[in-house]
C-alpha cells in the first residue's frame, strides 16, 4: 500500500457502501485515487458520486450473512479488476431492545450481519489482501469501546469488532497487513432516524448538546476521511479511532 493520503491505482471494497456512513466512506476513498467495489444488499445510487469523482465504481449485490455470497463478490472482484488493496468492513445493523425484551432471533440477526459477516468478508479476502500487502478497516462503534442500555447485542457485537481487529492485527502483521478498527460517533443517518430516534425523549439536536463535548455531531464526511487515514497509514495497526468528537471522554 502507497503511504501518504494517496490510494492512486488502488482498488477498495467496501460493504454496507449503500448506507450513510458506507457511501461517505466510498466516496472519500475514490476522493484519494481508489476505484471502489460497492458492497451493498439494496440498490443504492453511490456508484454515480464516485464516477463523478473520474474513479471507477463497481457494484456488487452481497449479503455478508452469507459466505457463499460474500466469496462470490471477492471472486467477482478478483475477476474485474485482478486484485484489491482496501477491504473496509462496514456492513452493519442496530436495533434497540432491553435484555428482558431481546429475542435470540434478533441477538442472532445483529450478531450475524454485524460480527460474523466481518470475519466471512475478512477470511474470503484474505489471500488478495495478504498479496497485496492490503489493508483492512472494521467499522465498530463508539459501542464497541463503551456501553449503553438497551444495546446488550448491538454493543456485544461492535466489542467482537474491536477485538477481532486487535488479534487479527497481531496475526497478519508478519504478513505486511495492517488491520484497524473505525468507531464512529453520532452520525445522522437512515439507521439512526428508523432504529434510535423513535426510542429517544429528546431530540436529536439535544442528545448531540447533552453527550459531546464539541457540542456537534459527527458526519459520513468525518467518517471518510478517517478510513482514508488508516488505509493509508503504513505504521498503524491493531488500533480503534474513535471520530466521536469527544463522547468517550464525557465521564462527568
Amino acid at each position: 500500500m502507497s503511504s501518504g493520503n494517496s490510494l492512486d491505482g488502488s482498488v477498495s471494497i467496501v460493504t454496507g457502501a449503500g448506507g450513510d456512513i458506507g457511501a461517505g466512506i466510498a466516496v472519500a476513498l475514490a476522493e484519494a485515487g481508489s476505484d471502489v467495489v460497492l458492497g451493498v444488499h439494496n440498490d443504492q445510487d453511490v456508484a454515480g458520486r464516485i464516477e463523478e469523482l473520474g474513479q471507477r465504481a463497481y457494484e456488487i449485490q452481497v449479503d455478508v450473512e452469507d459466505a457463499d455470497s460474500v466469496q462470490s463478490m471477492i471472486d467477482e472482484t478478483v475477476a474485474e479488476f485482478g486484485g484489491f488493496d482496501v477491504l473496509v468492513n462496514n456492513a452493519g445493523i442496530v436495533t434497540v431492545a432491553p435484555i428482558r425484551e431481546l429475542t435470540e432471533e434478533e441477538w442472532d440477526r445483529v450478531m450475524d450481519v454485524n460480527a460474523k459477516g466481518t470475519f466471512l468478508v475478512t477470511k474470503a479476502a484474505l489471500p488478495h489482501l495478504v498479496r497485496a500487502s492490503g489493508t483492512i478497516v472494521n467499522v465498530s462503534s463508539i459501542s464497541g469501546l463503551t456501553a449503553a442500555p438497551d444495546h446488550s447485542h448491538y454493543g456485544a457485537s461492535k466489542h467482537a469488532i474491536v477485538g477481532f481487529t486487535r488479534a487479527l492485527s497481531r496475526e497478519l502483521a508478519p504478513d505486511d497487513v495492517t488491520v484497524n478498527a473505525l468507531c464512529p460517533g453520532i452520525v445522522y443517518s437512515k439507521m439512526w432516524s428508523d432504529q434510535m430516534e423513535p426510542h429517544k425523549e429528546e431530540s436529536y439536536e439535544e442528545t448531540v448538546e447533552r453527550v459531546i463535548p464539541l457540542g456537534r455531531d459527527q458526519t459520513v464526511e468525518d467518517m471518510g476521511q478517517a478510513a482514508v487515514y488508516l488505509a493509508t497509514a503504513p505504521n498503524v495497526t491493531g488500533e480503534t479511532l474513535a471520530v466521536d468528537g469527544g463522547i468517550l471522554q464525557n465521564t462527568v
